[in-house]
């Protein structure tokens, strides 16, 4: 997701829809190539030539069904950013979040992964050294600094666990990379880069063993992607929307929300994803609270 305490790409892009002033769409693109992303917005023509938004096969049913356990337990929908106390009022029982250093700059819901005894959280900030990795327990916190020491990341999209000791973790904001890692007595080791490009996913989920992960182009074509690299593109009125967050359900469905960035518009939908039928059978906005 793109954001920044100076003006963004996507802000220019929005002025220049707004005004049409050439300034801004001229700055847009002196952004884009000062940042290295000019193979984003080329990818992302390609995708909307290539891969329409797909269509939605209603299935009441489950999307009735659905909806109504969001409102049962929206607390646990609704969070995407997760600050310093949020994380210590929602695991501070349990895990050294006081252990956390003093300037932690908070973290994603979807980069939060517990593991037996030990909380996995990736940090998300918009400082060139906030993408640090802390592996907390109920004593303490101890702190991964590959990712500070890696130019063109600047925080972490999301962290997966594949299983007890298989990790896959996501970056952003330059370099998007998947990469594996294994934690072994609270010791997380890196083992290799699974994709190198367009592939800073702020999404996974595991649904029938299988893991399922989902995009970050602000304003551009997105799509659920599996393992294998199969892509399955959101509905038009998700279409252009970054994933917030997934959910499986019934070990089944694929629960996406998705959102604009700020400047264009707070809107938010929520799809559903059957993996058994490949289809999606449900897509529209949702309100979730503050």
């Amino acid at each position: 997701m793109e954001n920044s305490p100076l003006i963004s790409i996507s802000q220019h892009v929005a002025n220049f829809k707004n005004t049409k002033n050439p300034y801004h769409l001229l700055k847009a693109i002196a952004l884009l190539i000062k940042r290295g992303r000019v193979h984003e917005l080329l990818y992302g023509f390609y995708c909307q030539v290539m891969h329409p938004p797909n269509q939605v096969f209603h299935d009441d049913e489950i999307s009735t069904l659905v909806i109504k356990v969001i409102d049962e337990n929206i607390n646990h929908y609704k969070r995407e950013f997760i600050s310093y106390q949020q994380l210590l009022d929602l695991y501070g029982q349990r895990f050294a979040i006081k252990a956390l250093p003093k300037d932690f700059a908070g973290t994603r819901s979807e980069s939060i992964v517990i593991i037996g005894e030990q909380c996995l959280v990736g940090e998300y900030g918009m400082d060139n050294n906030s993408a640090r990795l802390f592996v907390i327990d109920k004593k303490s916190c101890s702190i991964n600094l590959k990712y500070s020491h890696t130019a063109g990341v600047r925080h972490l999209h999301a962290i997966h666990a594949k299983n007890n000791q298989e990790i896959v973790i996501t970056t952003g904001d330059r370099l998007k990379m998947l990469d594996a890692w294994t934690l072994h007595k609270g010791v997380l080791t890196f083992d290799k880069r699974i994709k190198r490009y367009l592939t800073g996913y702020t999404g996974i989920t595991k649904v029938a063993n299988k893991l399922y992960f989902g995009t970050d182009f602000s304003a551009r074509p997105n799509y659920i992607e599996t393992e294998q690299g199969e892509k399955f593109f959101f509905p038009e009125k998700a279409y252009r929307q970054f994933v917030m967050s997934f959910h499986s359900f019934q070990d089944r469905y694929i629960l996406a929300f998705n959102s604009h960035l700020d400047e264009f518009g707070m809107s938010k939908t929520l799809s559903i994803f059957d993996t058994e039928t490949r289809q999606f059978v449900y897509c529209d906005v949702i309100q979730l609270p503050d």
